[in-house]
């Protein structure tokens, strides 16, 4: 029988898409984050693996995969019941078009005035968008803004 094992840290939304659903897949993970909730909730993910589980729960994941069924691990299940988890992704999704926009042409290392410039916008107005996306996600820093984008985001994790 075969069984698909994905790199979750290259693989993005649209390349996820392309796979045969009648082929079990199993997402490959570095560590827990909360971008893969997102992966296991659009896509028929049947189980996620990461270096910190034991070898029986990476085998267990597997074996149940290969039978087309789901297994996540306790510590997996905890991530996507955690109510921060859901409402930090809930935050990232409220970001309207034109800030995703903008947060784009940030993560891309581009400055207010160049930004302004793309989008046809004044320094103020881009100002204002990067405060209001910084309220509603609740961040104080641009760092801390692109690291729960990286955490809760795959549209945004695959900018980069």
């Amino acid at each position: 029988m075969d069984l698909i094992i994905i790199d979750s840290e290259t693989i993005t939304p649209n390349e996820l898409n392309a796979y045969d659903v009648d082929v079990p897949i199993v997402l490959f993970a570095f560590k827990l984050r909360p971008v893969l909730i997102q992966y296991t909730s659009r896509f028929d993910i049947n189980g996620v693996i990461t270096l910190s589980m034991e070898a029986e729960e990476i085998m267990k994941t597997i074996q149940i995969a290969l039978e087309k069924d789901i297994f996540y691990n306790e510590a997996m299940i905890s991530m996507i019941f955690s109510n921060k988890t859901n409402d930090s992704a809930e935050r990232v999704n409220s970001v309207t078009e034109r800030e995703s926009e903008i947060l784009v042409l940030m993560m891309k290392d581009q400055t207010n005035e160049e930004i302004a410039e793309n989008l046809n916008l004044s320094v103020r107005t881009v100002n204002a968008h990067k405060g209001n996306i910084m309220r509603k996600v609740g961040c104080k820093t641009t760092s801390g803004l692109i690291q729960i984008l990286l955490d809760y985001s795959p549209s945004f994790r695959n900018i980069l």
